[in-house]
């Protein structure tokens, strides 16, 4: 499913414009340890954190990561959203916490897969 129909279905804000949302994603991996993330990371996976800082943005630009997703609304300073465009960095941020935000994709991507069968 593209990045952009993710964002639209679990009704995510999306910081940087149309940049990444074209880019394909099959996976999405949830946690809050730079550890367990980067052991998931790949260009096709979003990651779904509440980590709010610059290493969650490199560890994106590491292994090509697509796109983040920050949940319960918390919303990056200004620089990281900077260097996330000039990396090529989709940052999207839900309102709902990391459980609700999960089932949402759950059920997206889950429509998207009865969808294609």
């Amino acid at each position: 499913m593209r990045l952009r129909r993710i964002a639209e279905k679990i009704g995510a804000k999306v910081l940087t414009g149309e940049l990444g949302l074209d880019a394909e994603v099959d996976a999405v991996y949830a946690g809050d340890r730079v550890s367990e993330l980067l052991s998931r990371a790949s260009e096709r996976t979003l990651l779904v954190t509440n980590l709010n800082n610059r290493q969650i943005l490199v560890l994106a630009q590491l292994m090509d990561t697509p796109g983040i997703c920050l949940v319960n609304g918390h919303v990056p300073e200004p620089d990281m959203v900077k260097a996330a465009v000039a990396h090529g960095t989709a940052l999207i941020v839900s309102d709902s916490g990391m459980f609700e935000t999960c089932g949402h994709l759950y059920e997206s991507l889950g429509e998207e897969t009865q969808s294609e069968e």
